[in-house]
């Protein structure tokens, strides 16, 4: 399985426009009236870790979270998505976990295959941090690109092949023992569902690239939504969200360019990898542009996505280029490194 390191750096670079990727849909999952899992999986847990770790290892922060686990938290998203008719033909699932899950006795692999019709094809995306999202987005698009998961090997499928749709699920939970780098203040999952016809904005640059590590920006902290627009906001003005370690001021600011007449927005400091999709999520311009920006300081990882105003449904793109670079860098690190592919396997990304 590829470590976060060498996903990045097989990843390095932009996506251009042209590629016929198109986000359908940005969905923020409500969980908080989730059940949570029941005293039996945190007493397993507990005496897991003791275990492992010695019987002095705390446990104590178990009983203090809301003690939600993924599976709950998938089936949450998944009926979210069907009661909004976004589910037809869903070939590919790509779950990115940035926070462990609460429970360790269901594959997320295989509990999600069998979950969604027709058993799509599943992987997960681990340890980028918030580069996570990016990463799934763009290997998403790589696969429905090539016919789908299973399909085109060399040379790729023909263009009859090219449709479907795959689902991308952010996942992070708050349960977690005390630790000095950033985690979620709460339960959240945000789905996004892209495919390359149907309405929706097409990917116009995606980038996922290394940058140095450090300390966190001081000062960092906008409340959610927060924006520094004038009061007067032109309608197809273009959305700018930037997360919480992007400071558009700092060492590198050359990365982020705001044009007079933005409207910038900024995530939830209480998220993780989920907070600027939770503001794309809340869409309220479908004319205008958007383009989010995502810094993760401790994994050393900026991104970026750019998106053009949503538009009606398309035929899927005829004459593809060539995506064998990033198609063979998947299989090639599952077969390299352990990774096991198709239903129930997973790849760190």
């Amino acid at each position: 399985m590829p470590s976060g390191g060498s996903g990045a750096g097989a990843l390095r670079g932009s996506w251009p426009r042209g590629d016929g990727l198109r986000v359908r849909a940005v969905v923020d999952v409500p969980v908080d009236d989730l059940a949570p899992v029941g005293d039996g999986t945190r007493r397993s847990v507990a005496e897991d870790l003791r275990y492992v770790y010695g019987e002095d290892q705390p446990t104590d922060w178990l009983e203090d979270g809301p003690g939600r686990d993924y599976p709950t938290m998938i089936r949450a998203a998944r009926a979210a998505l069907g009661g909004r008719g976004l589910l037809d033909d869903v070939r590919l699932v790509v779950l990115v976990v940035t926070t462990p899950d609460l429970q360790h006795e269901r594959l997320l692999g295989g509990f999600v295959a069998d979950l969604f019709d027709g058993g799509p094809f599943t992987f997960c995306v681990t340890e980028q941090g918030l580069a996570g999202p990016f990463t799934a987005l763009r290997l998403a698009g790589e696969l429905l690109a090539d016919g789908g998961p299973g399909g085109g090997s060399a040379g790729g499928a023909g263009e009859g092949a090219r449709g479907g749709a795959a689902v991308v699920l952010v996942l992070e939970q708050c349960t977690l023992p005390p630790t000095t780098t950033r985690v979620p203040a709460r339960d959240r999952v945000v789905a996004l569902v892209v495919g390359r016809d149907g309405a929706g904005r097409p990917v116009e640059e995606l980038s996922v690239v290394r940058a140095p590590r450090g300390p966190r920006p001081a000062g960092r902290g906008a409340s959610a939504g927060a924006s520094d627009a004038p009061r007067k906001v032109v309608p197809d003005a273009r959305r700018v969200v930037l997360g919480v370690d992007v400071d558009p001021a700092g060492v590198d600011p050359a990365d982020v360019i705001l044009l007079d007449g933005d409207v910038v927005r900024h995530a939830d400091p209480g998220a993780a990898a989920t907070g600027v999709w939770e503001v794309l999520a809340r869409d309220d311009a479908p004319d205008a542009p958007v383009v989010l920006h995502e810094r993760c300081v401790e994994l050393g990882y900026r991104c970026s996505l750019a998106l053009g105003p949503r538009s009606a449904a398309t035929a899927p793109e005829a004459g593809g280029r060539a995506r064998g670079a990033v198609l063979a860098w998947a299989r090639g690190a599952a077969r390299g490194r352990g990774g096991r592919g198709g239903r129930g396997g997973g790849a760190r990304g």
